[in-house]
């Protein structure tokens, strides 16, 4: 093989079929179905809000073992209402991870706390209980973690971090819907999981939710996402009790739409998962061993549920220093949808470095593990033939610049495409 059989030098592409090469959500008239039974029939509950919410609500909780669900426009409210629920505010320090999406973090700030970042596990991306041990100050009030593409954080480890420092924990599950370790659910280790459950694995357009066993924690988080009928109802303690009619200002509630499409998603939530996985296990397989990649890690003891993101590592030393944007950019002329990391470490981000009190500059794993590894689609519904394609351009393509004697080439030397 020469330079000259790849795509982006004139050669023919590896992958011939059109993009998209992979869907989300499949299409489903019974999606449709659940959205037009709503609009023919929306009911109220007892309470006097919508009775698909409460209908949903109640299915998650039972799937995770939980007393309480509250559902929310979206995943980053359920987060602010974690955040509110266990009291962060001004002077308050959070940990949290640096490898995980804006809205783990974004929250923080607008209760006017800190959140100060950790460094991750060089294998699963997650935040490092070792470096959470660390950045604990008399000011630190709570601990959060992302199970980043769906694998659980080290939760025995971080559990007793937690308790031994009087902290809450609360878990960011919205890559991991049905993830386990050491067989239990994410999002029941600490005081409150979240969820996103919009584009996620469990698919409603724009929605979120959050689970806990704490009464106390729920009625905080009722208050901040919902004012009328359903507080007057719920609430309880006369702490929350007396803004019922108001709550806090915020209409943050899940959409009666929403909870529709989720009501019927869910029950398919087990068989998208077993899907995901056969898929995306068939996809680590048939790249182990190729030079210049190497599958995402799932230790034993973990399963990864949702499987949000399918990220391999790049190995650059492996084909000749090839950099990660020229490969990437051979890939794509071959037809592949691939792009890098999307999510670059918060500590690297304007909004972050901008606060005096923002943490570290410098996360080296973070940094490393961002910027060696790949973004590929989460196939789910696909056939495996597809995965056959990519398996075959990452083949032609690494071990043309594994064993070539020709040198790797650089930027300049693309054409412009």
């Amino acid at each position: 093989m020469t330079k000259e059989d790849l795509a982006i030098f004139g050669g023919p592409k590896a992958i011939a079929r059109p993009h998209p090469h992979f869907q989300w959500p499949p299409e489903s008239k019974a999606r449709i179905d659940a959205v037009v039974r709503y609009m023919k029939d929306p009911a109220d509950n007892a309470k006097g809000y919508p009775a698909i919410v409460e209908k949903f609500e109640r299915k998650f909780a039972d799937y995770h073992g939980t007393k309480y669900a509250l559902g929310m426009n979206a995943g980053t409210s359920s987060l602010l209402s974690a955040f509110f629920a266990v009291g962060l505010g001004p002077g308050d320090e959070i940990i949290a991870p640096t490898m995980t999406f804006i809205a783990t973090a974004t929250p923080i700030i607008r209760l006017n706390a800190t959140p100060v970042f950790c460094d991750c596990e060089p294998d699963t991306g997650n935040i490092d209980p070792k470096d959470i041990k660390k950045k604990i100050t008399e000011r630190t009030k709570a601990i959060v973690v992302t199970h980043l593409g769906g694998h659980p954080c080290e939760m025995d480890t971080i559990t007793e971090i937690a308790r031994e420092n009087d902290l809450y924990l609360i878990e960011d599950c919205s890559h991991a819907h049905g993830s386990t370790y050491r067989g239990r659910k994410v999002g029941t280790f600490g005081d409150i999981g979240c969820f996103s459950l919009g584009r996620k694995i469990l698919y409603s357009g724009e929605a979120g939710i959050l689970i806990t066993n704490d009464q106390k924690l729920f009625e905080k988080s009722l208050l901040i996402s919902d004012f009328g009928s359903r507080l007057e109802h719920e609430l309880e303690s006369p702490d929350t009790l007396r803004y019922a009619t108001t709550g806090f200002g915020f209409k943050n509630r899940m959409n009666p739409l929403s909870a529709a499409i989720l009501d019927h998603e869910f029950d398919m939530l087990d068989t998208y998962i077993e899907l995901r996985r056969d898929k995306l296990d068939y996809l680590s397989q048939s790249i182990e061993g190729l030079p210049g990649l190497a599958p995402p890690v799932t230790r034993a003891g973990s399963t990864r549920g949702g499987y949000f993101s399918y990220r391999p590592f790049y190995r650059s030393e492996e084909l000749k220093g090839l950099k990660q944007e020229v490969f990437l950019r051979i890939l794509h002329a071959e037809g592949m949808e691939v792009r890098r990391n999307y999510n670059p470490p918060l500590h690297s981000l304007p909004l972050f470095m901008d606060l005096s009190k923002s943490g570290e500059t410098s996360l080296p794993v973070s940094d490393a593990f961002y910027n060696g590894t790949l973004s590929l689609p989460t196939f789910t519904m696909e056939s495996r033939e597809i995965i056959d394609d990519y398996v075959r351009t990452f083949r032609k393509v690494c071990e043309y610049f594994a064993f070539s004697s020709e040198k790797a080439v650089g930027l300049d030397e693309l054409p412009i495409l």
